[in-house]
């Protein structure tokens, strides 16, 4: 069983779309995969296959209208939608690849404080170096990471099932045998009292051409 199973619920039925782009809980995401084949084995992840189910769907308030949208998959995977006062913007799909627990509060708070791994201008994962995306400029060896409070529903769009905490950094390499950069988005979530995950998805920008939600 996958860490996101806990997403998940077992009896949830389709729910009133009221999310971007007509996405609804148990609807479903395919994307084009066929750019990914091309590529080989050029990203340290594979595209999932087939349609999606939508499993869960989180929601980030970044204040002024801006929202995030995680449309959570099948395959440890999810596809996450930028929007500003209802205008759709930018779309990513994002594909775990790894995560680890730290034991406690403590071990946790290493991730995140001054200083640590978390927010170094670079960082080292499956054999390549990433750079960071959000923050100050490559001079400056670490940024704080960015606090994201995500309200997650697993049933319908109008009653959230729990609420997380995620201390997230974006970095990013460039593919030569790809025509888009590969992300890296590290985040250390806090569901409290004292369970922590840190996970790490890897991912790239989508255009509406390739994708649909059904």
């Amino acid at each position: 069983m996958s860490w996101l199973d806990s997403l998940r619920g077992s009896d949830a039925e389709p729910s009133e779309a009221s999310f971007p782009l007509g996405a609804r809980i148990k609807g479903a995401v395919t994307i084009d995969a066929l750019s990914f084949r091309l590529a080989g084995d050029a990203y340290g992840f594979a595209c999932p296959e087939g349609p999606q189910i939508i499993e869960a769907v989180g929601t980030i308030d970044l204040g002024d209208g801006a929202l995030l949208h995680r449309l959570y998959l099948t395959d440890d995977a999810f596809l996450q939608i930028a929007s500003t006062n209802g205008s759709v913007g930018d779309t990513t799909l994002f594909v775990y690849v790894d995560s680890t627990n730290p034991t406690d509060q403590a071990a946790f708070r290493a991730w995140v404080e001054e200083g640590s791994l978390l927010g170094a201008s670079t960082f080292a994962f499956g054999g390549n170096t990433y750079q960071r995306v959000w923050g100050e400029g490559p001079d400056v060896r670490w940024t704080p990471p960015v606090v994201f409070d995500e309200k997650v529903y697993k049933h319908d769009a109008r009653t959230m099932d729990y609420d997380l905490t995620l201390y997230s950094m974006l970095y990013e390499r460039s593919v030569d045998a790809a025509e888009r950069n590969e992300l890296l988005l590290i985040a250390a979530e806090d569901s409290g009292p004292n369970t922590y995950c840190i996970s790490y998805a890897l991912g790239v920008p989508l255009t509406r051409a390739d994708f649909e939600i059904t």
